[in-house]
């Protein structure tokens, strides 16, 4: 016995997004606002190592 029921119901076609592209959009903004955000860690990183600021070393 699957102990997950993969069948589809009434409620699932209910529960489903009206508007998909609307949380495409916000999914993407919220990646771009992650990249982003991964770009100034890199570039303070290597402004630190070049100022000789690293914690790491």
């Amino acid at each position: 016995m699957d102990a997950f029921d993969q069948t589809h119901t009434e409620t699932d076609t209910a529960a489903a997004f009206p508007d998909s592209t609307e949380a495409a959009t916000l999914w993407a903004a919220i990646q771009a606002d992650l990249r982003a955000r991964d770009e100034r860690t890199a570039r303070l990183r290597a402004m630190r190592l070049i100022a000789g600021d690293d914690e790491t070393a």
